[in-house]
């Protein structure tokens, strides 16, 4: 199955469900989470790849922008990652 083999990859990266800081990565692929039935042939069901998870909605880069004085290219970040 797909969870199997992202399991085995987390595994061969070095990723351990035991330790929070190397935690298993699945990726963001789908956008629709309200419909009843989701229709996997349509480009609307999956996110918007050109821009990162922390960038998806409208306001979010406007909104992180605003907000960082140091390094506005970054979206978010965490102490062992940073994404932009």
């Amino acid at each position: 199955s797909n969870f199997d083999y992202l399991m085995q990859l987390n595994q061969l990266a070095g990723r351990s469900m035991s330790d929070l800081s190397r935690y298993p990565i699945f990726p963001w692929v789908l956008a629709d989470y309200t419909s009843e039935n989701i229709c996997l042939s349509s480009p609307s069901s999956y996110r918007d790849f050109s821009r990162p998870v922390g960038a998806l909605s409208a306001d979010s880069p406007a909104h992180v922008r605003a907000k960082s004085t140091t390094r506005p290219e970054y979206y978010y970040s965490s102490p062992y990652l940073v994404l932009h």
